[in-house]
């Protein structure tokens, strides 16, 4: 039969075990994330921002292109226009 006592020791032995566990793993992955680090050029580091900023323009454009769609659609109360946008200019 299993005491009180006994049920607390083997819940809080579980417990560590677990937890020590979960340490063991962390380290395994931070040993793995400076084994396998790879450094990257000044120049690779330069073309991903510009990347990330000619992507960013783009979407800001694209949702200036929908907000106009949208807009152009609501001025004329149609539900399906068929019409093209030709140019964009930017309104300072």
């Amino acid at each position: 039969m299993i005491t009180m006592s006994k049920a607390l020791t083997i819940t809080v032995f579980s417990m560590i075990l677990v937890f020590v566990t979960l340490i063991i793993i962390f380290f395994i992955l931070k040993a793995f994330k400076i084994v396998f680090y790879k450094e990257e050029s000044m120049y690779e580091k330069i073309s991903k921002n510009e990347d990330t900023k000619y992507v960013n323009e783009i979407d800001e454009e694209e949702k200036v292109v929908i907000a106009l769609a949208a807009s152009i659609i609501a001025g004329q109360g149609k539900k399906n226009p068929n019409f093209q946008i030709s140019s964009i200019k930017r309104i300072k």
